[in-house]
């Protein structure tokens, strides 16, 4: 079956449809059985879901890049971006997290330089891959467009009370998870890129020999 077959396609189709099934109704759950005040909390689907993708995508692309040594110098702050972003997460357990924040970017900063002269290239390639544009449109729902979406200033225009404040947190951190899945998906579209690559690799091997 080729990545672009019309029966692959349309099984990816339903696959993903599920998933944004899924991140319809947790939203929609944590809104019917509200917790922490009635606001959106650390210990609702939404935010668990949320750092559940954050903490795949990390191990998913560190991984990615061990196997895939083309592109393993963006893999790796890829990668170590998203190990950031879940320590972030835990903000509310971890009160001194710009420390164990502080490491992980100081570790991206040293392997920008040791891997200077290997990033142009490591990037042409990872942004070639027709899966990055995924990455790329998660990225910007999650870190862009759910903080600009979501300063009360907007939504104080819209409510002229508190109440305002359960439809930003629902808003903020749907499209966050939002985000989240689409670059879950841009993870999965990477890997089913790398397998069928490998694979044309090697039938073209066999039909030389």
């Amino acid at each position: 079956m080729k990545i672009y077959s019309p029966l692959f396609i349309a099984i990816r189709v339903v696959l993903y449809s599920l998933l944004m099934f899924g991140v319809a109704e947790s939203i929609f759950f944590d809104a019917a059985h509200t917790m922490e005040d009635g606001y959106f909390g650390e210990i609702t689907f939404t935010e668990i879901g949320q750092e559940l993708i954050l903490f795949i995508l990390f191990g998913f692309y560190l991984m990615l890049g061990f196997k895939w040594k083309e592109i393993q110098p963006v893999s790796n702050i890829v990668s170590l971006f998203f190990l950031i972003s879940f320590i972030r997460e835990f903000n509310f357990l971890i009160h001194h997290w710009i420390y164990p924040v502080s490491l992980v970017f100081t570790i991206v900063v040293w392997l920008v330089i040791r891997d200077f002269k290997k990033i142009k290239p490591a990037t042409i390639r990872f942004f070639s891959v027709p899966a990055s544009t995924w990455f790329m449109s998660g990225f910007l729902i999650t870190y862009i467009f759910s903080r600009l979406f979501g300063r009360s200033k907007f939504w104080q225009l819209l409510y002229h009370d508190e109440s305002y404040r359960l439809a930003k947190a629902a808003t903020e951190e749907g499209l966050e998870l939002l985000g989240n899945s689409i670059m879950l998906i841009g993870a999965i579209e990477f890997l089913l890129h790398f397998i069928f690559e490998i694979k044309s690799k090697n039938e073209k091997l066999k039909s030389r020999n």
